[in-house]
């Protein structure tokens, strides 16, 4: 069955009806919801900044005291940033930067976190993004594991030749 959804500028496929939990005003459809948004089909209000390849928005749900935590993310559909064109991973990265010079303006953080997942477990929504968190002083901002494990030297030398030589094949 193919809906058009709120005037959207092409027709969908509708798999589910629901809402996405993140996103309330995207119903579940077989195209990725960053797409829709990112070709500027759903939620324009929510893009903070576009270039022609990438876009950035702030996050549905914000720790209170990192305040402007948004995403970075291509217009395309991409899954990976392995998988991604150079030209494009680093149009990705100089927004990137340009986010974390703007959240100190716009947020009062004396600087950001950046994090990306790549396919990790757990993940719902496969669209390559990069998180930009700011971060001030005292937020109580964890990501610790406490099982995590003082690598011998020896070890980690081990695990620079394993990636170097991935790296080079």
């Amino acid at each position: 069955m193919t809906v058009v959804i709120s005037g959207l500028k092409h027709s969908v496929q509708i798999s589910d009806r629901r809402a996405h939990p993140k996103w309330p005003r995207i119903r579940q459809v077989n195209a990725c919801p960053f797409c829709l948004i990112g070709a500027g089909d759903v939620d324009r209000e929510l893009v903070a900044y576009r270039t022609s390849n990438v876009f950035v928005l702030p996050v549905p749900s914000q720790r209170p005291k990192n305040l402007g935590h948004c995403l970075v993310l291509p217009t395309m559909h991409v899954t990976s940033l392995h998988t991604a064109a150079p030209d494009l991973v680093a149009e990705l990265f100089d927004v990137v930067g340009r986010v974390t010079a703007a959240a100190r303006k716009a947020f009062g953080a004396p600087g950001s976190m950046i994090l990306q997942n790549d396919n990790i477990p757990g993940q719902t929504l496969f669209h390559l993004h990069v998180h930009v968190i700011p971060r001030s002083p005292g937020d109580g901002f964890v990501l610790q594991d406490p099982a995590k494990l003082e690598i011998p030297l020896a070890i980690r030398a081990q695990q620079a030749v394993q990636l170097r030589k991935a790296l080079t094949e």
